[in-house]
């Protein structure tokens, strides 16, 4: 494992071209936060950014259900797919509700958001960038409005299998799902805690899985985090 690992933005872009990192659905983390923090009469008046959209899997979700959903990616192919998903579950669908950018300098004004949604997004960084990362969601959170994360932990089994870049980093993984989608920051709790000195940290908890027929296990660091 030698070479410096491939710049995660061209890579991702490259991946969506190729259609390998299309999701359909939405992850049940964020179905279950959603619908059960947010009532119904509510949620046209929830406005909720999708830090790391991908290709929308959770902004169809969140339009039909209701909520005042945007989003942002790096890659201009999942931000067209994005607005594709999103014009299907919407009646009308304003595109620039969807845009891409790098995440350290979101197109929106202070204070736009109650929720920002991060499935795994901060973890596609490395550990020197994600500090500008976490003060951009800051900033675009209402006052009271909250970040809910699922990010991977710096307890993730497969660990010993990468390069290991340094300061919680991560690349080259030789087998699973983390194969090939260049470096990935892996998060301690502490780190958490100090990366979130702007927030009042609601909860931290440890979500894990075990396949009984080959024995891989994952896990992940879900944060609920508020201004």
């Amino acid at each position: 494992m030698t070479g410096q690992p491939q710049d995660n933005r061209e890579l991702w872009e490259q991946r969506y071209q190729a259609g390998k990192a299309r999701i359909n659905y939405p992850y049940d983390e964020v179905v279950s936060f959603m619908l059960g923090r947010y009532p119904e009469d509510r949620r046209n008046q929830t406005a909720v950014l999708d830090f790391g959209c991908g290709t929308g899997n959770h902004l169809w979700f969140l339009l039909e259900n209701g909520f005042d959903a945007f989003g942002v990616d790096s890659s201009v192919t999942a931000v067209t797919l994005a607005r594709e998903a999103a014009a299907r579950a919407a009646i009308k669908f304003d595109d620039n509700k969807v845009k891409v950018t790098s995440g350290d300098d979101l197109p929106f004004g202070d204070g736009m958001f109650d929720v920002v949604i991060d499935r795994s997004s901060l973890g596609q960084n490395r550990s020197e960038d994600i500090p500008a990362l976490v003060a951009e969601i800051h900033r675009v959170l209402k006052p009271g409005g909250t970040y809910f994360g699922i990010n991977f932990s710096d307890h993730y089994p497969d660990l010993h299998r990468a390069r290991n870049c340094g300061s919680g980093d991560f690349s080259d993984f030789a087998i699973g799902n983390l194969k090939e989608i260049g470096v990935r920051h892996f998060f301690s709790v502490s780190e958490i805690f100090d990366l979130f000195t702007g927030f009042a940290i609601e909860d931290v908890r440890v979500l894990s899985s075990l396949s009984l027929f080959d024995k891989r296990s994952n896990q992940q660091l879900v944060v609920i985090a508020n201004k």
